[in-house]
């Protein structure tokens, strides 16, 4: 009797185990053949479309001597990212920017780039802040066949055209031109140049040399500085002793801002004209009372609320301008748009690209873009797009800049 007990007891049992596996087998066919697919990728018009991340690399100077440079890039960088993954991203797929420190130096520059590659697999990087790391950013991107967009200013950056190698600012060429047509306007021939030794500085005043005939001018006085030297009073003193009708300054914050407070010290009475590399606020909180007067060549997004509104980059200038100042309750300045533009420009690229990496560094030289710092026009010839037209010269009135006409 127990024997046939234990007998149906057995029976019973694989019968409940045959059924709970029936169960199984036929509960959700569905959801067995999509367990293999991976969480970053949705459905989407009914097929499975990967919506991983387009992944962007930036270089930028958040710390040491080009900080006031690298700090309002950024910030204008996580602006557009958080503005454009608010809108659904980029064909549907989020954008995410990988941040690096280059320290303002061009080592440290180097570094960064190689591991947004190695680390981060980036499809193009951004940056650097200054001429000097973005030289030798540049030098390794292209090595990688890997796009890369500098806010840097040399225009050595571009010149000569390399492939995938792009810029953002006006270049020390533009700038030399639309300042040495100023002096022609103002009958100014006798110049003084003080620059930093970097590669900005020193690139610079290769262009103010190099044009300086073709303006009618004569070069009368050749200064430099370090980037780091907390005082310019010895070259500032035999500048004075010379018959300078004028001073061009090249170089970025601080050194311009010292400069300028030192020659005020010093009895200057000739103008002081500053290059775009200290165009922005910084140059009037560092350099106080002394920036009054001081002349600078720049961008129209210094001086965004005197732009006619006629003018092509009115309307992208005031949406900048009012969104950037809406998120860090500060003014925005043209490094911040040069960090804009380069980020768009890039979307711009890649939209001609198809959204195919390969094909990105081809598809910027197509990019038309009408953007905060100027209205680019990419070719395979032209790798900033710029053009001298497209700066102003402004002049520190009241603690504010202010266009000269």
């Amino acid at each position: 009797m127990k024997k046939q007990m234990r007998s149906c007891f057995f029976l019973l049992l694989l019968a409940s185990l045959v059924l709970i596996a029936a169960c199984s087998n036929g509960a959700n066919p569905a959801a067995d053949t999509g367990s293999n697919t991976p969480a970053s990728q949705t459905a989407s018009g009914g097929g499975g479309e990967n919506k991983e991340p387009i992944k962007i690399g930036a270089v930028f100077s958040l710390t040491g001597p080009n900080s006031p440079l690298g700090v309002p890039e950024k910030q204008a960088v996580e602006m557009l990212v958080k503005e454009i993954n608010g809108s659904g991203g980029v064909d549907g797929r989020p954008l995410e920017v990988i941040f690096e420190d280059d320290k303002s130096d061009n080592t440290e520059a180097v570094k960064a780039i190689k591991k947004l590659v190695s680390k981060e697999n980036v499809m193009a990087v951004l940056g650097s802040s200054g001429s000097g790391p973005s030289l030798g950013m540049a030098d390794f991107a292209a090595q990688q066949k890997l796009p890369m967009i500098s806010m840097a200013a040399a225009d050595q950056i571009t010149n000569p055209v390399r492939p995938g190698i792009f810029k953002t600012p006006h270049t020390d060429l533009h700038a030399t031109k639309r300042i040495y047509k100023f002096l022609q306007e103002k009958g100014i021939t006798k110049v003084a140049m003080l620059n930093d030794s970097n590669a900005y500085g020193s690139g610079f005043t290769a262009q103010l040399k190099k044009f300086a005939p073709e303006y009618g001018i004569t070069i009368v006085a050749e200064e430099k500085y370090g980037t780091k030297d907390p005082s310019m009073t010895s070259q500032l003193t035999k500048i004075k002793g010379t018959d300078a009708e004028v001073l061009i300054v090249a170089g970025t914050n601080p050194g311009p801002a010292t400069i300028a407070k030192e020659a005020k010290q010093l009895g200057f009475t000739i103008p002081i004209i500053s290059s775009h590399g200290s165009a922005n606020s910084k140059f009037i909180e560092l350099a106080g009372e002394a920036a009054e007067g001081v002349l600078l060549v720049a961008g129209k997004l210094l001086v965004a609320d005197q732009i006619d509104a006629n003018d092509p980059q009115a309307a992208i200038i005031k949406k900048f301008v009012d969104e950037y100042q809406a998120a860090y309750n500060a003014p925005a300045d043209g490094f911040a748009g040069y960090g804009y533009d380069g980020l768009n420009i890039l979307i711009e690229g890649l939209k001609l690209a198809d959204f195919d990496p390969s094909k990105l560094a081809e598809s910027l030289e197509k990019v038309n873009y009408v953007g905060v710092t100027g209205e680019f026009a990419f070719s395979a010839e032209d790798h900033n797009g710029l053009h001298e037209d497209s700066m102003i010269m402004v002049e520190v009135k009241d603690g504010t800049f202010q266009i000269l006409k």
